[in-house]
């Protein structure tokens, strides 16, 4: 993969076409330095809504699964030409190493963005190389140098991708996506100092100098647990696939719990589409005894014969156990079909959505799920809808497709690294961790010195006309965390 050695919009006397085009360009989103103390920070709804003519045309974090897909061209085509003073390319062009490695290297703000360009994720990989690109567009400075460089996806390649973005200058990694690469990746760069913001959501490859800034099951069960807990909800328990995702979620359960003022009781493993699902699901609601006392105590009535006795009976007409669970919330992270199959046994063996509060991720913010009626009231944590939209809009507006939820990561971090390199010239691990934090299309993130990120998130609810904001995405950290 190679790319232009200075943006092509780039003239002779220094100045370029794309920063005079960015300048009338009202931004997607304003990453702000030192949040909690600026009161003044521009939201992103504003900044949309200041959109003028002749700016550029508008358009669990599952990669896997999301049906959206990147465009095949480059962000310019003769069929969809970039409004404005020129147009802005793919940027395709020599190998890396031969175009960086010069004196420019010393004076530009060079950035890699590590995404898996080749193999089975190539689609997803180009669409947030675009996001990347409409940050760059909008908030980077005339120094700064946006490098894609591909990981195909795996281990060696993230350790390939890193040795090249070091080589050719990166004063900071962006990606890579998935955890296998990042692992790759971060040997490499932490060797030369070089800061890697990721996009993976794994907790495990977080570490000093290397941030997991996906969107965390972790952080969004306790934010939708948190609110559980102001409804009245504080006897947790757990119901999670057998495998590494699940396992991941259980070993950070009882902290999450606690941090929230609640107690966290059973914690139950099923094996995704095994035969033995609706078995563990059976045992889980503890059926077979909730249903031998509903037997039991129809056969004290019918024994009683009094009328308050066959009052009490026509009471239990209709009901399929007696006796309460043993907790009044219930943490399901499953999503799409695996989810739609243990919701529905749940409500089989008589565990009810409307006594027991079900909490779920953001991979609940499905529209097929949204008609399920084991999963109304059903509660999960969202980034704010709101501006993902105006985002969204934009991306597709820009390049005829809608863009993969996750894609604003890309953009995010690529306007944070831009913002930095701008405003202090500084991508340091002391400037990428200010405790404040920044303001993105996904509200409000923050960095912190273990390699992890923290997020803003608003809870949703599953209400019979889809799912609405019950609780919206703070604004400050100190309303968070």
């Amino acid at each position: 993969m190679g790319f232009p050695k200075r943006h092509p919009l780039q003239n002779q006397d220094g100045n370029s076409a794309w920063c005079r085009v960015a300048r009338r360009t009202a931004s997607v989103v304003v990453l702000s330095l030192g949040l909690a103390a600026c009161n003044a920070t521009t939201s992103i709804t504003d900044l949309l809504g200041m959109q003028r003519d002749g700016a550029p045309v508008e358009t669990a974090n599952n990669p896997a699964n999301d049906p959206t897909r990147a465009p095949d061209q480059g962000l310019i085509t003769d069929a969809n030409p970039w409004p404005g003073d020129a147009a802005l390319p793919e940027g395709e062009g020599q190998e890396i190493l031969t175009l960086y490695n010069d004196e420019a290297a010393l004076n530009e703000k060079r950035v890699a963005l590590l995404l898996p360009l080749s193999g089975p994720n190539e689609e997803l990989g180009r669409a947030m190389r675009h996001a990347a690109e409409l940050a760059m567009f909008d908030v980077a400075g005339d120094d700064f140098v946006l490098m894609p460089i591909d990981t195909a996806g795996t281990y060696q390649g993230g350790q390939a991708a890193a040795h090249q973005a070091i080589n050719a200058g990166a004063k900071m990694i962006l990606g890579p996506l998935f955890a296998e690469s990042v692992s790759g990746a971060s040997e490499i760069a932490k060797a030369a100092g070089v800061p890697v913001i990721a996009f993976s959501n794994n907790q495990r490859v977080a570490e000093s100098g290397v941030w997991v800034n996906g969107f965390v099951p972790e952080d969004q069960i306790a934010r939708a647990a948190g609110y559980a807990t102001t409804q009245g909800k504080y006897r947790f328990a757990a119901l999670l696939p057998q495998n590494d995702y699940g396992r991941q979620i259980a070993g950070a359960l009882q902290g999450v719990v606690s941090r929230v003022g609640g107690s966290l009781g059973r914690v139950a493993f099923y094996a995704p589409g095994s035969e033995n699902l609706e078995q563990s699901i059976r045992d889980f609601a503890n059926y077979d005894a909730r249903r031998a006392n509903l037997r039991a105590r129809k056969r004290e009535l019918q024994a009683d014969g009094s009328a308050a006795s066959q009052r009490a009976l026509k009471r239990l007409e209709g009901v399929d156990t007696l006796g309460e669970l043993d907790f009044d919330a219930l943490i399901l992270p499953a999503t799409g079909g695996e989810l739609r199959q243990v919701s529905a046994l749940l409500a089989y063996f008589d565990v009810d959505g409307a006594q027991v509060q079900f909490i779920g991720t953001f991979g609940w913010n499905d529209p097929g799920l949204f008609s399920e009626p084991a999963l109304k009231g059903g509660i999960f944590a969202a980034l704010d809808p709101e501006n993902w939209k105006l985002f969204s809009d934009r991306f597709q507006r820009t390049f005829g497709e809608q863009p993969p939820r996750i894609s604003s990561l890309a953009y995010d971090s690529a306007a944070l690294a831009a913002v930095l390199s701008r405003d202090s010239g500084q991508m340091t691990n002391e400037a990428v961790t200010n405790p404040n934090g920044f303001v993105g299309v996904d509200g409000i993130f923050r960095l912190t010195a273990q390699g992890r990120s923290e997020r803003g998130y608003a809870v949703m609810q599953i209400q019979p006309d889809g799912a609405k904001v019950v609780a919206p995405a703070p604004a400050a950290f100190d309303q968070v965390f």
